[in-house]
């Protein structure tokens, strides 16, 4: 879900184009359960501030080492701007990456186009690879067979200042949105003194927030009927998600924010700011808080955004990174076992506790050394929803076209028009390619 941060696609490129430059980037064929030395350069791409943009990549080159001592590993790092086109275009090459780091809504495009090498027989090799999380393996598999394996995982939790809860009278995090939508207005009338205050500030273009209120009332994104998809926001569970995340996004955050992302303005920002009292974050943005504001570091408490009842929080998604092989590459070996390196137990339980990523299995949670954030959004994973798994998602990607329709719910657009248009343009979009993952 994408990935930790959404990457746009730019430029005249449409899907349809970007399956035909990698058309013929499948002739590596399977993959092998083998693993032998090989010697040269293995090139990596790796994303702009995930585990290779830190100096953890380090220790991941050390183990390597031990696997393949004769390849000199030279990792590239990448910006998420315009990252799948690049992808895209690189792997038709033939003389892109040998692996490169991709967001989660984006491989099912790159596994479609044949750009990837396949590693189903290599599956079994991979530290815990049947208990990935789902938001991750699943679009690593297109027709049953593995092109990717997850690389780290990313979900939301409710980041709260306690001093305000406390001076607001608040004593315990709300159980269910009602719950929450009363602290909001609680909070909101004890700031009222604070310019452009917001009980939870909540953008209007955050997605990742509203679709989980369509799924809490057991609507969805989309249906699948075979090889053909269908939008799914007409539904009447979908459309009363949608009315509900207008309500809470009226409710809780500013009117300025109706139009909003979460970098612009930027959230973290505002909370260390102390114009708002909630945010729903990933794991690694509260660091973000205390860089600005060091004074907070006792005043941030965590927990799980609530459900419509008590107990049953609303589904999380799922987002992160997935790395994959290039199906041109000279050195598979040296490629599948960079792959075992960062997917396994050492590397996932390090960049736990130095970067606040999601191990890709819970197995390899550490006992310690990790923070509340991570802590909580673990909890939070316990109730999930996996977005399609389609090439036709970086499309919605590229457009941001999700983004733009919860943006137009929150701002009062009727909501059985919007969804009509979103259910079409999804179908149109998913069904580009005539085929599924």
């Amino acid at each position: 879900m994408r990935t930790r941060r959404t990457a746009v696609v730019h430029g005249a490129l449409t899907l349809a184009g970007l399956l035909v430059l990698t058309a013929g980037c499948g002739g590596a064929g399977g993959g092998s359960g083998d693993s032998g030395p090989e010697s040269g350069t293995l090139t990596v791409w790796m994303m702009t501030g995930g585990p290779g943009d830190s100096e953890i990549i380090e220790q991941a080159k050390a183990a390597f080492a031990k696997k393949q001592p004769g390849i000199d590993v030279k990792v590239e790092i990448q910006q998420w701007d315009s990252i799948a086109t690049k992808i895209t275009t690189a792997l038709a090459s033939g003389k892109g990456p040998d692996v490169v780091e991709m967001g989660n809504t984006q491989t099912p495009l790159q596994s479609y186009s044949g750009a990837l090498l396949d590693l189903t027989a290599d599956k079994a090799g991979f530290e815990e690879s049947a208990t990935w999380l789902d938001g991750l393996a699943q679009p690593s598999t297109h027709q049953g067979k593995l092109y990717a394996t997850p690389l780290y995982g990313g979900t939301k939790v409710v980041l709260y200042n306690k001093d305000l809860f406390a001076e607001a009278g608040i004593d315990e995090p709300p159980a269910t949105i009602e719950e929450l939508k009363s602290a909001c207005e609680t909070l909101a009338e004890k700031n009222s003194a604070t310019k452009n205050f917001s009980g939870f500030y909540m953008p209007g273009q955050y997605w990742f927030a509203g679709a989980p209120f369509v799924f809490g009332k057991g609507g969805d994104v989309a249906t699948r009927d075979g090889d053909t998809w269908k939008g799914a926001m007409s539904t009447p569970q979908a459309q009363e998600g949608l009315r509900e995340w207008k309500d809470f996004q009226n409710t809780c955050s500013t009117p300025s924010s109706v139009g909003s992302n979460t970098n612009s303005p930027d959230q973290t920002q505002l909370f260390a700011d102390e114009q708002t009292a909630m945010l729903y974050v990933r794991a690694w943005e509260p660091d973000k808080v205390l860089e600005k504001n060091p004074k907070l570091k006792d005043k941030l408490g965590y927990f799980v955004m609530p459900g419509y009842e008590k107990g049953k929080p609303l589904p999380t998604i799922v987002a992160g990174s997935t790395i994959g092989v290039s199906a041109a590459t000279t050195r598979p070996n040296a490629a599948k076992d960079w792959l075992r390196v960062v997917t396994g137990r050492e590397f996932q339980g390090l960049m736990a506790q130095k970067l606040n990523l999601m191990p890709i299995s819970p197995a390899f949670m550490p006992a310690d050394g990790v923070t509340e954030a991570l802590t909580t959004g673990a909890e939070a994973v316990r109730s999930n929803h996996a977005l399609p798994v389609t090439p036709g998602q970086a499309t919605l990607d590229g457009e941001r076209y999700n983004e733009q329709f919860f943006s137009d719910i929150a701002a009062g657009k009727d909501i059985a028009a919007r969804a009509a248009e979103y259910d079409a343009h999804l179908a149109k979009a998913f069904n580009a390619t005539g085929t599924t993952s």
